[in-house]
C-alpha cells in the first residue's frame, strides 16, 4: 500500500514534505544538471506572496510552494515536484526569467513562458524507443498509435502526466481532455531500464530541454487523454472514431 493510500484525512500542507520526501530522488546536482533538492511545502499566505513578487518568484526566492490546505490542484502539485523535481525548477526558473520577450500584455509572459505554463499545468511527457511510434503521434494518427498498435505502444513507449491541472481534471474527466505532450526518443526499452532510473534520466533531460526554451520555443504535441491505453474505458475501435475525443488537426509548426 502506497503512502497515500494510508492516509484516513486530508494532511496538511507542512505535512507534504514528508511524502514528497519517500520518493527517491538523486543527490542535488549530482549528474551536473539542474537541481533535484526539494522544495518546502507551506501553507499559502496571500500577503506573503504578492510580498514577493507573486507566485513563481516566491518559489524561487523562498524554495518553498505556497499551499492551499484540502486542495487537490496542490496535492497533484506536491506529487508532480516530488517525481520530477528539476522539470520543475527549470519551469519555475523559465517563469522568473525577466531577459524574455517580446512580453504578451494580456498575461505579462513571454512566449517561452507561456509554453512553459501550459506544460506546468497540462503537460504530458512521452518517452519512447520506437521512433515510428512518435511519429505517428506527431500526426495526430491516435488510432494507429492507440488501437491498431497497442501492443507495440506498450512495450516501446511510457507516459507520465507532469501537468497537475491535468491529474485534477482526470478526477472527472470530459470526452474532449486533451494534455500538451513532450516526445522524446529513447536509446533502448524502457523495460531495461531500472526501477527509478527511466523516470530520473527523464527528469534530467526534459529539464535541459526547457532550459532550452529561451533560444527556440517548442511545440507541444496534443494528446487526447482518454484514448490512451490504461487511462480510461478504451477497449473498443470505435472510440477512436469518436470526434469527441479525437477532434485534433494538423497545422504548421512554428
Amino acid at each position: 500500500m502506497s503512502a497515500v493510500e494510508c492516509l484516513s484525512a486530508w494532511p496538511a500542507p507542512e505535512d507534504y514534505d514528508r511524502l514528497a520526501a519517500l520518493v527517491p530522488v538523486p543527490d542535488a546536482g549530482a549528474d551536473g544538471s539542474a537541481t533535484a533538492a526539494l522544495p518546502r511545502f507551506v501553507t499559502q499566505d496571500r500577503a506573503a506572496v504578492a510580498a514577493r513578487g507573486g507566485y513563481e518568484p516566491y518559489v524561487a526566492r523562498t524554495r518553498a510552494v505556497p499551499t492551499r490546505p484540502r486542495s487537490w490542484h496542490d496535492f497533484f502539485n506536491m506529487a508532480i515536484w516530488a517525481h520530477f523535481p528539476r522539470v520543475r525548477w527549470a519551469l519555475n526558473a523559465l517563469h522568473v526569467d525577466r531577459g524574455l520577450g517580446p512580453i504578451d500584455p494580456r498575461n505579462g509572459r513571454a512566449p517561452a513562458q507561456n509554453v512553459a505554463a501550459q506544460f506546468d499545468e497540462s503537460g504530458l511527457i512521452v518517452v519512447s524507443c520506437s521512433a515510428e511510434l512518435l511519429a505517428e503521434l506527431r500526426a495526430l494518427r491516435f488510432k494507429r498509435v492507440f488501437w491498431e498498435r497497442r501492443a507495440e505502444l506498450l512495450a516501446t513507449t511510457r507516459l507520465w502526466v507532469v501537468g497537475h491541472g491535468m491529474l485534477e481534471s482526470l478526477l472527472a474527466p470530459h470526452p474532449a481532455l486533451a494534455g500538451k505532450g513532450l516526445l522524446l526518443e529513447l536509446p533502448r526499452p524502457p523495460a531495461t531500464y531500472d526501477a527509478d532510473e527511466l523516470r530520473r534520466e527523464v527528469d534530467a533531460r526534459v529539464a535541459r530541454q526547457i532550459a532550452g526554451w529561451r533560444a527556440a520555443v517548442p511545440y507541444l504535441d496534443p494528446l487526447p487523454l482518454l484514448g490512451i491505453p490504461g487511462y480510461a474505458d478504451n477497449q473498443s475501435a470505435e472510440l477512436y472514431d469518436d470526434e469527441r475525443y479525437f477532434r485534433f488537426q494538423r497545422r504548421a509548426r512554428a
